[in-house]
């Protein structure tokens, strides 16, 4: 009995290591990863800032308004939720998804949703949610693909389906840092400069061409912003989830090589007494 216990130990510290070995080297891509996207992240963010602060600078000094900066009474809504195509990655999905839930109940309006991610379509689909529109996160996040979910998105916008427009997801703040984030990008609310220019400037073509331009523009930056922050996001938390699955593999060896050693001693003690027991009836 004790010796097949020590074979049975044996053979569970073999699949424990193996998973150790699995959870290491996910650790080790996700790091990796993460030193991409954070890299790009950090190059994208100054240039979306600086793109806000123009429009906010022309909006000022033209005075003049344009469709995704008018707001409107608020009757239709739509909400995009980022999540992952994979799990393994902590709370990564879990605590979006309850942020994106409590974010809805606390507005009684009309609602449909926009979902970049297979956990929150297979989340939101299995529920009674409208959806209007589902994509799934590329391998490598791209400008295109952003503007292909903006365009879409201004010009149902511009042609009143709706009437504000929320992003629902993951911001990178550090390793160890993700933060629910949710966030109006329709319609447009560019930052006002600290003061009021004097004199304007000549526009060539015009203000409004300019606005025209620079506007889906922005509004298709912030959407491959978030995307990359909610990519850095997953590489973050799926990395620590790794390396605390990888710490707990290894204590848990530790714990059944304690124990193997233990259930060793025993039989070895077993089969003494036995050959002592055996030596004396003779």
């Amino acid at each position: 009995m004790a010796g097949q216990s020590v074979r049975d130990i044996k053979t569970r510290v073999r699949s424990i290591k193996n998973i150790q070995d699995i959870t290491k080297t996910m650790m080790l891509v996700a790091a990796a990863k993460l030193s991409k996207a954070e890299s790009a992240i950090t190059r994208l963010r100054p240039y979306a800032r600086r793109l806000d602060e123009m429009i906010a600078d022309i909006k000022l000094r033209a005075e003049m308004s344009h469709p995704l900066l008018s707001k409107r009474e608020e009757r239709k809504e739509f909400a995009l939720v980022v999540t992952s195509e994979r799990g393994l990655c902590g709370g990564f999905n879990s605590k979006i998804i309850r942020k994106a839930e409590g974010y809805f109940e606390k507005e009684n309006i009309e609602r449909r949703l926009v979902l970049i991610g297979k956990k929150g379509s297979s989340y939101f689909g299995k529920r009674d949610y409208p959806i209007i529109r589902e994509y799934q996160v590329p391998d490598k996040i791209s400008f295109e693909f952003a503007k292909t979910i903006g365009d879409e998105l201004t010009k149902g916008y511009i042609e009143e389906r709706f009437d504000r427009f929320v992003v629902i997801y993951n911001e990178f703040k550090s390793v160890f840092r993700q933060e629910q984030v949710t966030e109006q990008l329709l319609p447009i609310i560019p930052k006002e400069p600290v003061s009021k220019f004097i004199h304007d400037f000549l526009y060539e073509p015009s203000a409004m061409d300019i606005l025209d331009s620079l506007l889906p523009a922005h509004f298709n930056y912030q959407i491959y912003r978030i995307l990359l922050e909610s990519a850095a996001a997953e590489h973050a938390a799926r990395m620590t989830a790794m390396e605390q699955a990888t710490t707990n593999a290894k204590e848990r060896i530790k714990e059944l090589i304690l124990t193997f050693n233990q259930a060793r001693q025993a039989s070895i003690t077993s089969e003494i007494a036995e050959i002592v027991t055996t030596t004396m009836a003779l």
